[in-house]
């Protein structure tokens, strides 16, 4: 099943239409899910179900509502699309967002779709001066992760950006949304050392505010790239991960 379209249908049976309205543990309810919080060793979260009825379980170590909230919308979205009875779900599987069929990043595709739907990222988010900005005040109007945020708004928001995830100094993935001037960054590249970002994998504090940078730092293996083209980079460094998430826009 098509991991929009089950969203979509989601959140059109239960009527919702504002982001006020929606409440994900409802959702599951609703849907004979059962929700449950206890201490998970290696795991974010986990679901056993028989097809009708299931029980998620979410690690009760998570502080942060919004990391939360998305690993419970992705433990609903392993119920709707998979015949699998159940799924363990480590850290890593929600920083799964490379263009892939795997069943962790279907399952980070409904989530997205049923907390952030397109309509809503549109209307109710306005690019601010600082990326970080715009981009957590989303995360807390959604209650969603930061770095989910940043992918959707990415995906389909009104300004230009580029979201780039690094992870042990090379790129993981990156998403640019149709209005951003360059596209190409190759998964697996090497942080070249014009980026900010890279001295985070060198062990160096790194800021979190915006800086003017030359795109050589990010794209020269895209088609359009061009000399003396300045962008503005913010980084977001993810320790617990060893990663960075990297916001892009012109300068």
């Amino acid at each position: 099943m098509n991991p929009t379209i089950k969203a979509k249908e989601l959140l059109s049976k239960y009527c919702i239409s504002d982001p006020s309205e929606l409440n994900i543990r409802g959702i599951a309810n609703a849907e004979n899910l059962l929700i449950c919080e206890e201490e998970l060793k290696t795991h974010e979260g986990r679901i056993f179900h028989d097809g009708e009825i299931g029980i998620i379980t979410i690690n009760k170590n998570i502080k942060e509502e919004g990391r939360k909230n998305f690993t419970l919308a992705h433990e609903i979205g392993h119920f709707f699309l998979e015949k699998e009875k159940k799924n363990f779900c480590k850290k890593e599987d929600f920083l799964t967002f490379s263009n892939n069929k795997s069943k962790e990043h279907e399952a980070n595709i409904f989530a997205s779709e049923l907390l952030m739907p397109e309509e809503w990222i549109k209307e109710y988010v306005d690019w601010k001066d600082e990326g970080y900005e715009t981009l957590n005040k989303a995360s807390d109007m959604f209650n969603t992760t930061l770095s989910s945020t940043a992918i959707r708004y990415a995906e389909c928001g009104k300004f230009p950006i580029a979201v780039i995830f690094s992870y042990d100094g090379k790129v993981k993935w990156s998403k640019t949304n149709e209005y951003f001037p360059l596209k190409y960054i190759p998964a697996g590249q090497e942080l070249n050392n014009l980026s900010n970002a890279f001295d985070f994998f060198k062990g160096k504090e790194i800021s979190t505010k915006p800086e003017e940078i030359l795109a050589n730092a990010w794209f020269l293996n895209d088609y359009n790239f061009k000399t003396n083209f300045f962008l503005y980079e913010q980084n977001i460094p993810m320790r617990n991960y060893n990663s960075v998430l990297t916001i892009l826009w012109e300068a």
